[in-house]
């Protein structure tokens, strides 16, 4: 049984200016200027980045952060999000022959949400959110959740993502790992440049079959 998966923000779908947003609602109503999407997007997957520190000026979150932030974005989330560009070609390819699944650190109610908005949520047999675990990315425990869901073992799985922190989850997880050159991260190993749907489908059969002959 062979398990595809896939970080969500910044490799399904780009959400940055959607949760620039919220964070700037954030900030406005505790008198902090705006910042840019870049700041959101530069931040957010990197795994030793104190993103409090970097969005409110606060060791931790405080509960007014996160109030305010689920307030808008609960109205907001679906409003400036969309699909990358090959994302529905290359789900409708490997939906045949793998299990595909989510894992994001956002909620999964945002998640599924968001999922379902952009009309590519029945490609997922599950997703796997900040809430459904202890310990979000990079630590493993979503990844072994959904190898628990899914009944498959870590030789057959795949994780697909955008970010240092997407690399280190899988690293942690001891299962191999596909970049998209895409999105909101930087890779360790690789530089960031275009990609179309055919070159990641392929380096995902040869990851699992030594080919892109389908099995």
């Amino acid at each position: 049984m062979q398990n595809i998966i896939f970080d969500m923000d910044g490799t399904l779908i780009d959400s940055s200016r959607s949760i620039t947003k919220s964070i700037n609602y954030v900030r406005s109503h505790i008198g902090l200027p705006p910042i840019d999407k870049s700041v959101v997007t530069k931040n957010i997957n990197l795994p030793d980045s104190n993103l409090p520190k970097v969005f409110y000026q606060t060791e931790t979150y405080k509960e007014e952060h996160r109030k305010l932030f689920i307030e808008h974005y609960q109205k907001e989330c679906i409003k400036d999000i969309e699909v990358y560009e090959n994302i529905p070609e290359i789900l409708e390819e490997l939906s045949k022959n793998f299990i595909l699944s989510v894992a994001t650190n956002a909620s999964d109610f945002f998640a599924k949400k968001m999922l379902s908005h952009l009309k590519i949520d029945h490609y997922f047999i599950t997703v796997m959110g900040r809430n459904n675990v202890k310990n979000v990315k990079p630590h493993p425990e979503m990844v072994y959740k959904i190898l628990e869901t899914t009944g498959a073992t870590k030789e057959n799985t795949l994780l697909i993502g955008d970010s240092q922190k997407d690399e280190l989850t899988a690293k942690n997880a001891e299962i191999d790992f596909v970049f998209v050159k895409w999105g909101f991260g930087e890779s360790i190993y690789n530089p960031k440049s275009a990609e179309n749907s055919k070159e990641l489908i392929e380096k995902i059969y040869i990851k699992f079959n030594g080919s892109l002959t389908h099995s």
